[in-house]
């Protein structure tokens, strides 16, 4: 009788492994390994943007209305996830950090979660300010002669915040620079620098601010 893998299993049973232990002799991972999430929902704004990147389909979110706000929960399963880090670069506020931890292994379903909760609370609503008092008009005989080229322009009104915390554009402002487009992580806004339009499509626009944030010119109010 043939036994070809005799001689090897034999000299395997008295050589040294050629594999370092686990987890005897744990070990740091390579440098920019991506091992398990880290969610940080205190910097979290619910723009959900890292679950319309995710390949794997591997983050959800649930939503419970409660008195101080919405109590958003997000779950990462590890079991799905393809640790590609696109959800990460697409964060724009840091809330999700793959670390170097690669004890992964599990033996139940829950330990694959990583979950995080963070009341998002509604937008302030801004009362309106009090109109300034207008002044007394004078008398017929003391109105002075003021010449139509001397009339002094009038004020532009001033821009007010809107009731959603959804952003508005002051338009004396604005250079049209695009920078606010190209950093609003849900793709609401388009502008045109030919045109000189600011749009926002209010229907993907989550409220998240960072619009406001890049603005080089602080014409973007929230």
């Amino acid at each position: 009788m043939d036994f070809p893998f005799l001689k090897e299993a034999v000299n395997g049973l008295f050589s040294k492994s050629s594999c370092d232990m686990y987890p005897v002799k744990p070990a740091e991972a390579a440098p920019r390994y991506r091992g398990r999430i880290v969610y940080h929902p205190d910097k979290c704004i619910n723009c959900m943007m890292c679950e319309r990147v995710c390949s794997g389909n591997a983050i959800t979110h649930t939503i419970e209305k409660t008195e101080e706000g919405d109590r958003v929960t997000r779950t990462f399963y590890l079991g799905s996830c393809t640790f590609c880090a696109t959800c990460a670069d697409f964060c724009n506020h840091g809330a999700i950090e793959f670390t170097g931890d690669y004890h992964m292994v599990a033996t139940k379903e829950e330990d694959l979660m990583v979950t995080g909760t963070f009341i998002k609370k509604p937008p302030v609503k801004k009362a309106a300010p009090p109109k300034p008092a207008a002044p007394a008009a004078p008398k017929a005989e003391e109105k002075p002669e003021v010449k139509a080229e001397e009339k002094p322009a009038e004020a532009a009104p001033a821009i007010q915040p809107r009731d959603d915390g959804k952003p508005v554009q002051d338009a004396s402002k604005c250079v049209y620079c695009t920078i606010c487009a190209r950093k609003c992580p849900a793709g609401a806004l388009t502008v045109d620098r030919a045109a000189k339009t600011w749009t926002l499509d209010e229907d993907l626009c989550v409220g998240c601010g960072t619009c406001a944030e890049a603005c080089p010119k602080k014409c973007i109010i929230i």
